[in-house]
């Protein structure tokens, strides 16, 4: 019983950050589709912008960054320096990497204003990948995060 009771701990350990992950991802790119896809740069199409955000940019990025916390963060650090570790993956991952492949792609296909303002495209996903970052170290580095995410069952 106790190595079955081991191995679900190991298997939440690694699963979490995934699952936490994909979930922020996705949520903050549906918070972006709708703010720069459709309330302020409405022109393109639609399937196209969904595709993107939250196809390739939501799973893709929460696949990345849940991974990275994996290798990096895991098992490696707790408390704040996690939290700390978790945010400058976050930011470096989905704030720098993602929004400069997305701020190229996006000027050739605009879709979500990178032509017309590219400081207002990069601060959504800059400031997004922050934000989220802090949630995802809360959640997986404080026990008040562990309780909640026990509690939702994850």
């Amino acid at each position: 019983m106790p190595a079955n009771v081991l191995a679900e701990d190991v298997r939440k350990m690694y699963i979490r950050p995934l699952i936490i992950s994909l979930f922020f991802a996705v949520a903050g790119e549906l918070l972006l589709l709708v703010i720069y896809g459709i309330i302020l740069f409405p022109e393109g199409n639609l399937l196209y912008k969904v595709l993107w955000t939250l196809g390739f940019c939501g799973i893709g990025m929460g696949a990345t960054l849940g991974a990275g916390i994996n290798l990096f963060v895991m098992g490696r650090y707790a408390g704040p320096n996690a939290i700390l570790l978790t945010i400058l993956l976050s930011f470096l991952i989905m704030g720098v990497a993602c929004d400069l492949l997305c701020l190229n792609l996006d000027i050739h296909f605009n879709y979500f204003g990178a032509q017309a303002s590219p400081l207002l495209f990069s601060a959504g996903g800059v400031l997004g990948s922050i934000l989220a970052g802090a949630g995802i170290g809360g959640l997986l580095f404080t026990e008040t995060g562990r309780s909640v995410l026990e509690r939702i069952g994850i």
